[in-house]
Parts: C-alpha cells; structure tokens; sequence
C-alpha cells in the first residue's frame, strides 16, 4: 500500500515522502481500515517537525479519518466507520495511508448523515472542543462562554457546540468576523485580538459579571486575558500555548 512516511524531523516539504509499504499485519484486538478520508491537523504538521515528543521513528502520520473495515472483525467487515486520536501518527502509524491498523475499541460508525470527508473532518477538533466544554468546564445553558482563535479548527467547533448548549459566545479573533460568518456560527460579540479591550467588552457584554467559561485556543499572553475576563465562579480552559511554552499571569 502507499503512505506518508517520514524518518526524520524536519520541514514538512522535506522530510515527508510517499512510499510503498506493507499493509499493516492485525493484532486479536485490531481491525483493518479502509482509508477514504483523512484530515491533516496542526498537530500532524508539529509531529512531522518533531515538536511532538512521544512520536517514534520512522512515522505515517495523520490522527484523523472515515473509511470502511476490511479485516479482523468478520461481524463489522464492510461497516463505515469514523476513528481520531489515541496514539495513532505518533507511536503506531496514522491516517494518512491507504489502510491503518486500530483497536476495535476505538472505532465508532460514522454518522449517515456526513460523507467521509465530513466525518474526517471533525476528529480531534470536536473532540477537543466537547470534553473541554461539555466534560471539564460542564456548561450550562444560558452561560456566556469566550472563545479565543475562534476561527481556527478547535475554536470554531467550541463556538458550534456552546450554540447548541443554548450558551451566548463571545469570539476572539485576530480580525473582527465578518457579520455574515458570525451571524451563520451564531456568535453574540465578535472582536479583534489586535484593536478590542476584550477584558472590558466582555464585561459591558455581561453587564459587569464576567464572562462563565474562557476556552482559550491560543495561549501566551491570552492567558491572563481570558483569566481577566471571567466572572466569580467562572472556568478557564487551555489547549496550548502558541510561541511561548509558558503563560504567566498577576
């Protein structure tokens, strides 16, 4: 079979390569997958240039994908299923292949209702976005949550989810939305990291009581002005950090 491969860190461009390797041999608790979609997140990108420290080498990556079971599970061969995460692109090859080797347990059917290009697409984003919100931060409905790199893949999905947990969302993003956008995602307040007070607005917003969740996908500095926004009471969320490791705060 064909996939991304590559045996060294390095740029992208230069370190990754198509090569024709066996299909994967299937352990009791493994099922072969059909490969028909395969999204790439930031997090392949930062595995391919070695920021990911758990990745062995040499390395198909790839976390995400849809496709449809072929082998090691005779009740299931056939199925179309959806799979994200684990330790599938660092320590075992990932998505972006032909065919993939994954434990049963870690596999779920794929929605009707998305193509395969649609189910690749939510994997880890909405994965992340919904145990940080929903499991950790446990919104509620009427809450106001501030979404930070609301336009990127995590953020977004935060934005989709508190929408549908009846919650008001504050996003944050380098440029203010364009009204059209945050009118379809359903945003209340949009603003610019670059020229809003976000502290203040989201207060104004509240009327003086800050905001109930930060779901902070940025990081660095952002840090302390989500902490800054939130009200008695409220919870904060952090997915990583963006140029700075370290985040500090008063």
């Amino acid at each position: 079979m064909k996939a991304l491969r590559f045996s060294g860190f390095g740029d992208v461009s230069a370190v990754l390569h198509i090569e024709e390797v066996p299909t994967p041999a299937l352990a009791p608790d493994e099922v072969l997958v059909e490969v028909h979609a395969a999204s790439i997140n930031p997090s392949d990108v930062k595995n391919v240039q070695g920021k990911m420290k758990q990745t062995t080498l040499p390395r198909t990556p790839g976390r995400d994908l849809a496709g449809i079971i072929v082998a090691g599970d005779k009740e299931r061969v056939g199925k179309q299923i959806w799979a994200a995460g684990g330790d599938i692109g660092f320590t075992r090859d990932g998505s972006h292949a032909e065919f993939i080797a994954i434990h049963r347990l870690g596999i779920r059917p794929k929605p009707k209702s998305l193509s395969m290009v649609e189910s690749a697409s939510v994997g880890i984003n909405y994965i992340t976005a919904f145990f940080g919100l929903i499991e950790k931060a446990k919104l509620k409905d009427g809450e106001t949550v501030l979404v930070t790199g609301a336009s990127g893949g995590v953020g977004s999905s935060v934005v989709k989810i508190a929408k549908s947990k009846g919650a008001r969302v504050i996003a944050v993003d380098r440029q203010v939305m364009a009204p059209e956008m945050a009118r379809r995602l359903g945003i209340d307040l949009a603003l610019s990291s670059q020229s809003d007070d976000i502290v203040n607005r989201a207060r104004q917003f509240t009327h003086g009581k800050g905001v109930d969740v930060a779901f902070d996908c940025v990081g660095g500095p952002f840090f302390e002005i989500a902490l800054n926004s939130l009200g008695l009471g409220g919870r904060q969320l952090n997915i990583t950090s963006v140029g700075d490791r370290r985040v500090s705060f008063d």
